[in-house]
């Protein structure tokens, strides 16, 4: 069955594309995690506007300190930073915020 005949058939294309889309994202985010190096403290004031207002929101939530805390930055620091990231930041801040976070929790 082609694209155009399940779309026919599908109500809602839409939650197809978002896996293809996770998919893809995952893929890209392992590759730059597994090469990325170590984030310096400067590196937070070039991660952007977006990512950096999910930053502060998420710090804010969390219920801990990230950073005295590496089972919170690891924990629900981070799941808040990516989840606000990824559903109000376009693709290129969701891809900087995690060269950012995901050598920390490595």
């Amino acid at each position: 069955m082609t694209d155009l005949e399940l779309s026919k058939t599908s109500k809602s294309p839409e939650p197809i594309a978002n896996m293809r889309l996770y998919g893809i994202l995952s893929v890209a985010f392992g590759a730059i995690a597994l090469a990325a190096p170590t984030p310096q403290g400067e590196d937070v004031a070039n991660i952007g506007p977006c990512p950096r207002d999910c930053w502060n929101e998420a710090a804010a939530e969390a219920g801990c300190d990230p950073n005295v805390d590496d089972d919170c930055l690891c924990g629900p620091f981070f799941d808040g930073v990516t989840s606000c990231v990824s559903e109000t930041c376009g693709i290129a801040d969701n891809l900087s915020t995690l060269y950012f976070l995901e050598p920390a929790c490595a």
